[in-house]
């Protein structure tokens, strides 16, 4: 009877182990395939391609002349707005959150659930691209974190 159930146990734990495992199959889904390379360098050809000073000089300037080229500014984007509103918010912790709302505005949505931590509410405000983690008790709200 005992070498009977252990002989049970064996074969489930190796049907266990053999559920659990996946068989790839190359080629399905091209990375595999030995046919599908990328090229291992991207650096210029230096016989086909001028450098980039060549590229972006003007036809006519001479080589050794000073230029007077302004720096331009890099165009602001939308992510660099948001980490802005980011770090605006994380300079609000420990502040009152009103304060918070004046600099950056109301959040996208909000909720409250009771704080582990005390009688009062935990807060998560959802910003675009970040959340603002408050604590509010008796009429007041602070900003405790910033993620």
């Amino acid at each position: 009877m005992k070498k009977l159930f252990a002989l049970i146990l064996a074969v489930l734990m190796l049907l266990s182990m053999a559920a659990c495992g996946t068989m790839e199959q190359p080629g399905a889904d091209g990375e595999n395939d030995p046919a599908v390379t990328e090229p291992k360098n991207a650096e210029p050809n230096a016989e086909n391609e001028p450098a980039d000073a060549e590229k972006n000089a003007p036809a006519d300037a001479e080589p050794d002349a000073p230029q007077n080229v302004e720096p331009q500014q890099p165009a602001e984007s939308q992510p660099a707005a948001v980490s802005a509103d980011k770090a605006t918010a994380a300079g609000y912790v420990g502040a009152d959150v009103s304060a918070l709302y004046a600099a950056i505005g109301r959040p996208a949505s909000s909720d409250y659930a009771p704080s582990c931590l005390g009688t009062g509410e935990d807060g998560n405000l959802y910003y675009d691209g970040f959340t603002v983690y408050t604590y509010r008790e008796n009429g007041s709200e602070t900003v405790q974190y910033v993620e």
